[in-house]
């Protein structure tokens, strides 16, 4: 028998319901009644609510709380992200606070670090437009105001709010605004809040139809896709604009890592490599004018900055020490009589890691710049693939772009100019970031250069050293696909440099255009 069978059903000011049984007071979190199919859920025990799946029939009488629904009182940002990525909408049609009707075809990449809470999601406007962007999810409309998102650049292209409560109209807000409460009258729907997140599916059987040794060569040759794809990208970036900026411009776009590539991009174009060349090559003390030179154009060195600029990242007085190098720079700086390519105001330092920090990165170009000038980055990247021994090769590239702590005892030590990093003294280029670059930069720009030069064997030789080299650290997208598109065990396939851009290759060609029918992995588990 239904253990509400003779229950009152009694609703609240807010719309909730309750149900409550004379005689009982067990409170117990429940999935849904075997025999009436009634979900329910007891707010004092929510948080528990999966511990308790299946036991409705087996209590004879019950005092429950707001069946069906989570409580709308006690509502967390986190119950409305689980509710968008766990319902399936599928052909539901939604209508946002304007009047647009849309579909969700995507609901996006759950995002855990800085920046919207949902990436590169896909919804339909209107039945026919398909927009690719991101989702930032509230409570209420307002919060956008609160969280301080309309002047923060991370949140530029954010595409959809989407909320429980429209509580009015925002300044600066997203273009679209999806309230979810109209759709769900009944309130927050706990069978969605409460699961666990959905399975992609087929992907999610990668590991348990396909051996291990499958699967990475499957991932290897997607990785050798996304090279060659990169190689003519460099290919038609050295037409344009000649070798050496192509290679320049490229290796600074990958120290600007995502919160800083336009601007890293645009300091490039404004301090191009012949600038470089003709200011450093054969003067002495390069790497303290290389720094000048790269601070100066970025707009960063202290003299630059307004005290209201600096307030935000100064932590202490300049110390002598400080206060030294602060002016041995801006001497070198004001020797050129140049104009600074940014203002300050240009770098992303909000949700930066301390030893990503604008200044840190500018400061690391001017050190790697200052190491190249002697030859040029094209005849340093020639002579050090010069040998047959890959694992010689490997490791003279990862010296040559890797900045140890000792290159610079104050950016080792610094953040910012005045602001220390706490604990040890820091590589200004660490290890997994010089292995990012010889994949996504060095290799792709020796395989262009072979094919330009019609020499093949340069080009398969750097695919050889790209299948070789070994992985990089593992990033939030690497790791969400390894982990939660094909739910592999960590050491399944061990990853290699190829692997990992094959990984990319795979997220950047079909996950994010929702496009599984194309998808290789797919295909391959189609013959299985």
């Amino acid at each position: 028998m239904c253990p509400l069978a003779g229950a009152t059903e009694t609703r609240s000011p807010s719309g909730a319901r309750s149900y409550v049984v004379p005689g009982s007071a067990t409170s117990l979190v429940l999935d849904g009644c075997k025999e009436c199919q009634r979900a329910i859920v007891c707010h004092a025990w929510y948080s528990m609510y999966r511990e308790y799946s299946q036991l409705c029939i087996l209590l004879p009488a019950m005092s429950i709380a707001a069946p069906t629904l989570a409580p709308t009182e006690t509502l967390r940002e986190e119950d409305v992200a689980q509710l968008w990525q766990a319902c399936p909408w599928g052909a539901k049609l939604l209508r946002t606070t304007g009047g647009e009707q849309i579909q969700v075809v995507y609901p996006g990449r759950r995002n855990l670090g800085p920046g919207p809470d949902f990436l590169d999601a896909i919804i339909a406007l209107d039945g026919r437009r398909l927009r690719h962007g991101h989702i930032e999810i509230h409570t209420v409309t307002s919060a956008w105001r609160a969280h301080g998102h309309a002047p923060d650049p991370a949140y530029h292209n954010v595409m959809l709010h989407v909320v429980w409560d429209d509580d009015g109209p925002v300044t600066g807000g997203p273009l679209r605004t999806l309230a979810l409460a109209p759709h769900f009258p009944d309130g927050m729907p706990a069978e969605y809040v409460a699961r666990p997140l959905p399975a992609f599916q087929p992907c999610a059987e990668l590991h348990t139809k396909c051996d291990p040794m499958t699967v990475g060569m499957l991932f290897a040759t997607l990785g050798e896709r996304r090279l060659r794809k990169k190689a003519e990208l460099m290919l038609s970036a050295i037409e344009q604009h000649g070798p050496e900026q192509a290679l320049y411009a490229a290796l600074l776009d990958a120290l600007g890592y995502n919160q800083n590539r336009e601007p890293f991009r645009r300091l490039s174009e404004g301090l191009p490599w012949k600038v470089i060349e003709e200011l450093l090559r054969g003067r002495p003390n390069a790497e303290s004018r290389s720094e000048a030179l790269f601070l100066g154009a970025a707009g960063l060195l202290p003299s630059q900055r307004d005290k209201d600029a600096r307030r935000g990242t100064t932590c202490r007085a300049p110390t002598a020490q400080d206060q030294a190098y602060e002016r041995e720079l801006a001497s070198l700086w004001a020797a050129w009589n140049l104009e600074p390519v940014l203002p300050a105001t240009a770098w992303v330092r909000r949700g930066v890691r301390p030893v990503n920090a604008p200044a840190r990165r500018v400061a690391a170009a001017g050190h790697l710049c200052a190491r190249l000038a002697a030859t040029g980055p094209v005849h340093a990247c020639l002579d050090l693939t010069d040998s047959s021994d890959w694992t010689q090769v490997l490791r003279r590239l990862h010296a040559a772009f890797a900045l140890p702590a000792a290159r610079s005892a104050y950016w080792a030590t610094h953040c910012d100019f005045g602001v220390p990093l706490r604990g040890a003294p820091q590589s200004l280029i660490g290890g997994e970031r010089a292995r990012e670059m010889l994949a996504n930069v060095i290799l792709p720009f020796l395989v262009a250069c072979g094919d330009i030069a019609g020499d093949a064997g340069l080009a398969d030789w750097a695919i050889t050293l790209f299948r070789r080299a070994p992985a990089a650290g593992m990033n939030r997208l690497t790791r969400s696909m390894r982990d939660d598109v094909f739910g592999l065990p960590s050491r399944y396939v061990p990853m290699t440099a190829a692997r990992q851009q094959g990984l990319l290759h795979i997220y950047h060609n079909w996950c994010r255009e929702k496009r599984c029918d194309a998808c290789a992995v797919g295909q391959m588990l189609a013959q299985q």
